[in-house]
């Protein structure tokens, strides 16, 4: 067809909307956590589908773009088709929604696993658990260099939730204060860590990872090869990997304050084409098939595999319980 027969059969079906559109029933979709609440309601009339122009160099179709199916949408179709002569691209698009960042690169209150923190002067990084420490004080657990800024933060520093790469502004979103973190050191690092407290009044849900469930303790085996594992990030949200190796000594890893060796890291390998984690998912809780805590992402690799530390570590260095 040509580019004015398209437009001109596009503007003519498209003011035949109104009358179509009231002979349909569209059911909008609703979200998981609205249909526990509410059922699904009956959409107000509205167009069953989207048109415009496909094609290039004189040959045009007509784009037919419909959201879902519905009762009556084949008939409407084939008198689509004859009027246009066969010449028309159609898709099912589903519902269109506006881009926004996922929740856990947004402010979140309560304060969840996985979301977006870090020491304000850091981009960002993930909000590992919540510990308690002497059964009485609950705490952060994340990464030093993500609450400690590498050794160089000082205690009773500001940490942000979301974090100052994803528009956290000190001391607006502040929720906490640095208060513990081990030392990164050239040599012989077992572990990449550190607490902050909550600020007062701040709720939080304490043990529950996204779409997973709850926390259900602290893993007290030896993690083996082939092991399922899960996180929740800051990035790449909830990821699912598998471990490929335990026991790891000498890993070089690469830090603002130069390379650093770690020894006894855990190994996780992603599973299937996506990456088990990103830039901006350090401090994640990585948690067992049984989600029993095992280990903090602290790092990644750029070919194919993501590493951890031992999460018993992790909490024997600062003297802290999960608390789940």
């Amino acid at each position: 067809m040509k580019y004015s027969s398209v437009v001109g059969l596009k503007n003519e079906l498209l003011s035949e909307t109104k009358i179509v559109a009231s002979t349909l029933n569209v059911v909008r979709s609703r979200s998981l956590i609205r249909a526990a609440a509410q059922p699904a309601m009956v959409a107000p009339a509205r167009a069953p589908y989207a048109l415009g122009v496909r094609g290039k160099k004189g040959k045009y179709q007509l784009a037919v773009r419909i959201h879902r199916r519905a009762s009556g949408m084949e008939a409407i179709l084939y008198d689509i088709h004859a009027r246009c002569k066969g010449e028309m691209h159609v898709k099912i698009i589903g519902d269109i929604v506006k881009q926004q960042r996922p929740w856990h690169q947004r402010k979140n209150r309560p304060l969840q696993i996985g979301g977006s923190c870090g020491h304000f002067q850091i981009t960002a990084g993930t909000l590992g658990c919540f510990v308690t420490k002497d059964g009485v004080d609950d705490l952060i657990l994340s990464n030093n260099h993500v609450l400690a800024n590498e050794n160089k933060a000082r205690r009773g520093a500001n940490i942000l939730q979301p974090g100052k790469f994803d528009n956290g502004r000190n001391p607006r979103d502040k929720i906490g204060d640095l208060v513990d973190f081990v030392r990164l050191k050239k040599k012989g690092n077992l572990v990449d860590c550190a607490t902050a407290t909550i600020d007062a009044g701040l709720e939080y849900f304490f043990n529950h990872l996204e779409t997973l469930g709850p926390i259900t303790g602290v893993r007290n085996s030896p993690m083996e090869e082939g092991e399922t594992v899960f996180k929740v990030g800051r990035t790449t949200g909830v990821t699912q990997g598998k471990v490929s190796a335990i026991e790891v000594d000498q890993l070089k890893v690469g830090f603002d304050i130069g390379d650093l060796t770690f020894d006894s890291q855990i190994e996780i390998e992603p599973v299937g084409n996506e990456p088990f984690s990103l830039g901006g998912d350090s401090g994640s809780l990585i948690v067992d098939s049984r989600r029993k805590a095992v280990g903090l992402l602290f790092a990644g690799n750029d070919v194919d595999a993501t590493y951890a530390n031992d999460i018993h570590n992790v909490l024997d260095a600062l003297n802290v319980d999960l608390v789940f």
